[in-house]
């Protein structure tokens, strides 16, 4: 092959690399989602996990495409990145009623960790706050500590679309994954192969 011949494969290859990699950017963006995990338990009763989700700013609908690429790289090291928890500061503020799920999806924003939350505690809210300023390990940490220590939290039966109240608890059985269950369904997502026997 010659020199010349040479210099037009490698430029092809610089060019079409780029389409390549953003189309299947594009096709992430527009790959379907999973069934609501509520309804689902809804309709036949199954225990089910939702996952923590991070936060996204809504996008102007007139943004250029350059733009847009870049929120979505942002969102991408949000989400695969190492976060610095010291690096976050929370002021001292009074006990008040808090969305478990709303502050655990703050948590994995501050620390890192997905928590996995039973569709049974996924709307439940606990008493939480602090006297001092807290930076974000000891924040994470005491929120978690708040669930685990409530007495009692509001619960849902969806199939039989009635409350409950239950200690949560908070099983941690790999590394930055924490699973949140009500303690009278543990035998229930045990069984169901969703928590390790051996979780307490």
């Amino acid at each position: 092959m010659s020199p010349e011949s040479k210099k037009r494969v490698a430029i092809r290859a610089w060019v079409v690399a780029p389409v390549l990699v953003l189309a299947a950017f594009i096709l992430c963006l527009a790959w379907p989602r999973e069934n609501d995990p509520f309804e689902l338990s809804r309709a036949d009763g199954k225990p089910r996990f939702f996952a923590t989700v991070y936060s996204k700013t809504p996008v102007p609908p007139n943004l250029p495409l350059a733009e847009r690429l870049v929120r979505e790289w942002y969102q991408y090291k949000r989400h695969h990145g190492s976060p610095n928890p010291a690096s976050w500061s929370f002021p001292a503020t009074p006990v008040q009623l808090c969305s478990i799920h709303g502050l655990l999806s703050q948590c994995m924003e501050v620390a890192g960790t997905r928590y996995l939350i039973a569709v049974e505690a996924g709307a439940a809210f606990v008493e939480f706050g602090s006297t001092n300023a807290l930076n974000g390990a000891q924040w994470v940490a005491a929120f978690e500590r708040a669930i685990e220590t409530s007495d009692g939290v509001l619960c849902t039966d969806l199939a039989k679309r009635q409350g409950f109240r239950d200690k949560l608890l908070l099983i941690r059985e790999r590394p930055r994954v924490v699973k949140v269950v009500p303690r009278s369904r543990l035998a229930e997502y045990q069984n169901a192969g969703l928590v390790r026997t051996n979780s307490r």
